[in-house]
């Protein structure tokens, strides 16, 4: 029952009183909206996996299940980045643990050898969207199915200011069919992208098995300073 005598004292009894939350009540309401965003990303990619059983087409099957795969990957993600936020990522234990969903999802031995780099929460999760595609190309067409194949995630830094991350299998390799940059496919779109979106360079070779190198630039590095070819005094 309110009183009249203090009109709010029934929302206080909720918690719904902001001046009676205090200052833990932002980062409280934060954590849980990103569990919740995790759990409805998950709900969804099962939502898929449910369609992909009822459908007869073997190509829908695949994509669906792709897609699925996708969207669980960037679930596990943001619960990563959930439980350790904060304005910087170690780079190397972000790896290391999307090393491990990737062996768990895709059944390849994922090593990481990532030197420790602190960079910015998205410039982690771009990159991490990278390697998860990259992963799911290699599971895909590097070895045979089921075949429980090596894939290495190297990661370090290249001069002052940017970052260099491989991600190599032992596979097939990319074969005579590979068109460089402009390979075809949802995955190597999606990686392509990411690199745009970075302002990095993206490199695909055949090493014993395909290895693919991103160089992007770490976030506070200052661009290069012009230089100017013309003889001295020709610009006066």
């Amino acid at each position: 029952m309110t009183d009249p005598e203090r009109p709010d004292a029934a929302n206080d009894d909720l918690g719904a009183n902001p001046r009676r939350r205090g200052p833990a009540a932002a980062p409280d309401e934060r954590r849980e909206l990103d569990h919740r965003l995790a759990n409805s990303l998950q709900l969804a990619a099962d939502f898929l996996i449910f369609a992909q059983l009822r459908v007869m087409d073997a190509e829908a099957r695949t994509v669906l299940r792709e897609t699925a795969d996708r969207l669980s990957a960037v679930g596990q993600m943001h619960r990563f980045m959930a439980i350790r936020r904060g304005p910087q990522v170690d780079l190397a234990a972000f790896l290391a643990e999307l090393g491990e969903l990737i062996a768990e999802s895709t059944g390849l031995a994922c090593d990481v050898d990532a030197e420790p780099v602190e960079v910015p929460g998205d410039l982690a999760q771009h990159l991490a969207i990278a390697v998860n595609e990259l992963a799911m190309n290699a599971a895909k067409h590097a070895y045979a199915w089921g075949e429980r194949g090596p894939l290495h995630i190297i990661c370090r830094r290249q001069g002052s200011g940017r970052l260099r991350l491989t991600v190599a299998d032992e596979g097939r390799g990319l074969g005579e069919a590979f068109n460089g940059p402009r390979l075809g496919g949802l995955g190597m779109a999606i990686v392509q992208a990411v690199v745009r979106q970075l302002d990095g360079l993206f490199e695909a070779v055949s090493d014993h098995g395909a290895r693919f190198t991103l160089s992007v630039p770490l976030p506070g590095t200052p661009p290069p300073a012009p230089r100017s070819f013309a003889p001295p005094g020709a610009e006066d």
